[in-house]
């Protein structure tokens, strides 16, 4: 019974990013969210997607700018998101989750330089740890105009294993600190994992109830197709090495 339930919820993911994908083909030039997450110096230290170098990390943004694709302000964001704004084609804004340490150390500096704005998706019981961003760190960012703090949850944990008040917990108590730490207003969430197979219907329904304005899924897509994943599981673009490398090489 419980294989029978998996397979059926990856099928239901399975379906999910098709149609995404398939929306994409016809709507590609939504305004879109990347996704990073670690970004290291040297090539041989990425070992998975969720990692890039600092060089392709400078490319892949000098591209967009390159292409004429301009930077939303999180205002923008939101007036697209909650007002169905008209977007400019292929606008974008830089998103982080985890909240690793490079994001202040390697990421910051050039965002600040050319003037992107980002969000920094943080999970509370990551703060402090090793690779990732402390207190001090995440208050700088947090002042920084470009910079908006989201929440990614107390616990960087599958949502769909939690109970409803679980979920609730997470959300709330998430929002309540980092709110406290930055002296400003959470409006927006990210799943951990951030796939159907990771966060169920439920999970999106509690948080629909809750004080966040808008949440992101991990799966790929643009903001065109907002009318099928809900302002609560927006999809986001992973931006990962090997699509860096095909990117440039394409040139």
């Amino acid at each position: 019974m419980i294989a029978l339930k998996l397979r059926l919820i990856r099928e239901q993911n399975r379906v999910y990013t098709f149609l995404l994908r398939l929306l994409d083909v016809f709507q590609p030039n939504g305004s879109k969210i990347f996704i990073f997450h670690d970004i290291l110096d040297d090539i041989q230290e990425v070992k998975s997607q969720f990692a890039i170098t600092e060089a392709s990390f400078k490319k892949f943004l000098a591209y967009q700018l390159s292409q004429g694709n301009q930077p939303n302000t999180f205002e923008e964001l939101s007036d697209i998101i909650l007002n169905k704004k008209r977007a400019q084609n292929n606008s974008f804004i830089v998103t982080f989750d985890d909240a690793n340490e490079s994001v202040y150390t390697k990421a910051y500096p050039f965002l600040k330089s050319h003037n992107i704005p980002f969000i920094v998706f943080i999970t509370e019981t990551l703060i402090g740890k090793q690779n990732y961003l402390n207190l001090e760190q995440i208050k700088i960012l947090a002042n920084d105009s470009l910079c908006t703090i989201g929440s990614h949850a107390c616990h960087h944990v599958m949502f769909r294993t939690l109970s409803i008040e679980q979920t609730e917990e997470e959300l709330k108590e998430s929002r309540l600190f980092l709110e406290k730490l930055t002296g400003k207003h959470v409006d927006c969430f990210a799943f951990p994992y951030g796939r159907i197979i990771e966060c169920s219907c439920k999970n999106i329904e509690v948080l629909k109830k809750s004080e966040y304005k808008f949440a992101f899924s991990a799966i790929s897509g643009n903001l065109n197709q907002s009318w099928l994943s809900s302002k609560f599981f927006l999809p986001r673009i992973n931006v990962y090495q090997k699509l860096v490398d095909n990117l440039v090489s394409s040139k």
